[in-house]
């Protein structure tokens, strides 16, 4: 699962002294937060998901003043801007921090509605039915009890079936707060980067133009690089490596198909460009990149 050494995860996430249960680069695991502030500011590619358990903390995210209290999860995505406030004696929560490629792994089919609902509704606080609270508190404890049971860390299957267990439960809360929230029409800003997001995910080579996104679109570049900048804090360039970046992991991670096949099946004109590519955006060639996945 990790590819980032504890060394690099470092500079994703300035964990002050707060004590981490769990790290292997791509995902950092804290059963008992007693203040989240600590946690930032979070590095770009982060996503940080907290469920208060007890108290309540009031936070500003993005300039925005926001509260969590006993029954909410909060989800932040790369790049927000996070600050501490006001929280209560016996406030306490569960975190798990996870790096966005790894999100789109585990989710997949899932990502759009994950995207959506965190980019383009910002549903940064959402309050969970007793259920689903009861659920997400049970993922946490399959955690803990995986931690401390296994010696020097869990499974890399095991990890990745209760991470995705997790995610899925909480799209299924996205799921039904976005059907109570659509109620309210959404702005043409936030269509258009909704589209945008959909485009990627749908075309068979993800890796174009940003001025193909554009026309399909009926405006310019540069208005589509605002729109993302706003709803994001990405530009449509960085989406779209985000997207072409994540499909040459799936294809060398879980497919057969030979590293010239993956090349151009990916739109690459040749070998050479798309090895710079990847060697560019996940730090080693292809070839090393598939080794190091079959030896995990």
């Amino acid at each position: 699962m990790a590819y980032l050494t504890k060394k690099d995860q470092m500079r994703y996430i300035e964990l002050g002294n707060i004590i981490v249960d769990f790290n292997d680069g791509d995902v950092l695991v804290f059963d008992r937060v007693k203040d989240v502030s600590p946690l930032y500011p979070l590095r770009p590619m982060t996503f940080l998901i907290a469920v208060c358990c007890s108290g309540w903390q009031k936070l500003t995210a993005n300039g925005r003043v926001i509260e969590m209290t006993a029954g909410n999860v909060l989800i932040c995505p790369p790049n927000m801007r996070v600050s501490g406030g006001e929280r209560s004696d016996n406030f306490e929560c569960k975190v798990v921090c996870i790096g966005d490629h790894l999100i789109r792994g585990l989710l997949r089919d899932k990502v759009d509605l994950w995207h959506n609902s965190i980019y383009v509704d910002q549903l940064n606080i959402i309050d969970m039915p007793d259920a689903c609270q009861e659920d997400m508190k049970f993922y946490f404890t399959l955690i803990r009890s995986k931690l401390k049971r296994s010696n020097p860390s869990p499974p890399h299957e095991i990890m990745l079936a209760l991470l995705r267990a997790l995610l899925l439960e909480l799209c299924f809360i996205l799921e039904r707060s976005n059907s109570r929230g659509h109620e309210q029409k959404l702005s043409q800003g936030k269509v258009l980067f909704n589209r945008f997001l959909s485009l990627i995910s749908n075309s068979p080579v993800k890796r174009q133009p940003i001025t193909i996104y554009a026309s399909q679109l009926a405006i310019t570049p540069k208005y589509l690089t605002m729109l993302c900048l706003k709803y994001s804090n990405k530009t449509a360039s960085e989406w779209v490596a985000q997207y072409t970046v994540e499909e040459i992991r799936f294809y060398l991670k879980s497919t057969d198909l030979s590293i010239k096949e993956i090349s151009a099946r990916m739109g690459f004109s040749n070998m050479s460009h798309f090895g710079s590519y990847v060697r560019k955006h996940i730090g080693v060639s292809p070839s090393e990149y598939r080794y190091n996945k079959k030896k995990a």
